[in-house]
């Protein structure tokens, strides 16, 4: 199993082995139901015939002991209806009936074998019962012909009419035998089925069991080409900015000044990946208390209206008459998520413009609004937003976003039972929406 360029693809491997672990678990459970099932159906069969050749035995038995005359039509009847062999002997002599159908092996061999196995196990066919009153033989027993066609054979001796009968019976069991086949087969060809059908199933299950594996190694591909990536340029003007001065001395402060900037970057993105390491291994802690929203608003909004001064656009703070309801969360958090969404408004909104920040109670939710006056976000890239390393074409210029920030926010809102939207404001700008819950 190779992928393109003859490298090994350990997914489509751990797939292969969870399809045939989970088949061989399933497939065992389905054979070993299947066996009792088909030993339960033998069992049956087996005890119908024995049944059946039991009531044979009790038929002719009565017949004997009932009529002094046999007729040879009523035997050859008897015989055919369910391919019985029947040789009867009176004091020890054989009556001459020849039968009434051939079997594969001749009748004679079969009733020899027959009397011989009785003779084993204690019943004479040839000598007169013990009892005068009731009738003595073996219990049903089998025997194999020339062909190995089994047959159930029993001898009883039958006292009647001041004299005994010597009854040797023989039932030919090939149809039950081919039916026990048949059944066999169908168990067989029935399992089989099953089993490729499971076999199907587990790998489509497989498959996707292990798409949340594909896809995380997928996103961790892209995130680690995306970091280098951003990490190649800074690196790149610290090396040529460090090679640089001891050439020329006149721009020693200018390119140390560059490296400082430089750094600051890295710094950044450093952080902002090792928050995204943290959030996707679970190791983020957050503290459930309960936060002032109003609080939350004017400590964060006057952390922004020095940027907004610096920058010529203008910050609204803007909030109801009556306090919003408090929220549940980590204080910290929740800025940093303010803080992010404010950030980005800034950057991307260009001088002159405006940058909102609103609050709201909406049912069992408290809205948060980051509003600006800026470009707006493409149509065709608002579902991308909160994707790791992705920027807009028009915010590609800008070296202090890497595409993480938002991604960071959305994570946030995520792990405080939030959500965190983004749309396009008319006529120009955009709106970033955090719902939290109460």
């Amino acid at each position: 199993m190779l992928k393109r360029g003859g490298k090994p693809d350990p997914l489509r491997g751990l797939r292969v082995r969870l399809t045939l672990l989970s088949a061989a678990l399933t497939g065992a459970v389905l054979v070993a139901m299947a066996l009792v099932a088909l030993s339960i159906s033998e069992g049956q069969l087996r005890r119908s015939g024995e049944s059946a050749f039991q009531s044979n035995i009790n038929t002719v038995v009565t017949k004997l002991q009932t009529d002094r005359i046999l007729s040879v039509t009523w035997l050859a009847q008897t015989e055919a209806a369910d391919r019985l062999i029947i040789s009867i002997s009176d004091a020890g002599r054989p009556l001459q009936y020849t039968g009434s159908w051939t079997p594969a092996t001749s009748r004679a061999a079969l009733i020899q074998r027959v009397q011989t196995e009785a003779l084993a196990l204690g019943v004479d066919a040839g000598r007169p019962p013990l009892s005068v009153i009731e009738t003595t033989g073996t219990a049903p027993f089998s025997v194999a012909g020339d062909s190995g066609e089994r047959y159930l054979a029993a001898v009883v001796l039958v006292p009647a009419h001041d004299s005994w009968l010597s009854l040797t019976l023989l039932r030919d069991m090939s149809a039950a035998d081919r039916q026990i086949i048949l059944l066999r087969l169908s168990f067989i060809a029935l399992v089989a089925l099953g089993v490729a059908v499971l076999v199907a199933l587990c790998w489509v299950f497989a498959g996707r069991a292990i798409r949340p594996i594909a896809e995380n190694q997928r996103r961790q591909a892209e995130f680690i080409a995306a970091a280098s990536h951003e990490l190649r340029s800074p690196l790149a003007v610290i090396r040529t900015s460090a090679s640089a001065l001891g050439v020329d001395p006149a721009q020693t402060d200018r390119l140390r000044g560059s490296i400082d900037r430089e750094c600051a970057r890295m710094a950044r993105l450093v952080d902002d990946l090792l928050s995204l390491a943290g959030l996707d291994s679970g190791t983020w802690s957050v503290r459930h208390e309960t936060v002032d929203t109003d609080t939350l608003l004017l400590e964060t909004a006057d952390g922004f209206y020095g940027v907004a001064r610096q920058k010529g656009q203008s910050l609204s703070l803007e909030v109801p008459d009556d306090p919003l309801p408090p929220i549940v969360g980590d204080p910290q958090r929740l800025r940093q998520v303010l803080t992010v969404l404010l950030d980005n408004a800034f950057s991307y909104t260009p001088a002159g413009g405006s940058v909102t920040l609103s609050g709201a109670a909406d049912g069992p939710w408290v809205c948060l609004r980051v509003s600006d006056t800026g470009p707006g976000i493409p149509a065709q890239h608002l579902p991308h937003v909160f994707e790791r390393f992705y920027r807009a074409d028009a915010a590609r210029g800008d070296k202090n976003h890497f595409g993480l920030g938002l991604s960071i926010a959305h994570e946030l809102a995520a792990l405080h039972g939030g959500e965190l939207t983004v749309e396009r404001t008319s006529p120009a700008g955009t709106t970033f929406l955090l719902r939290l819950p109460k």
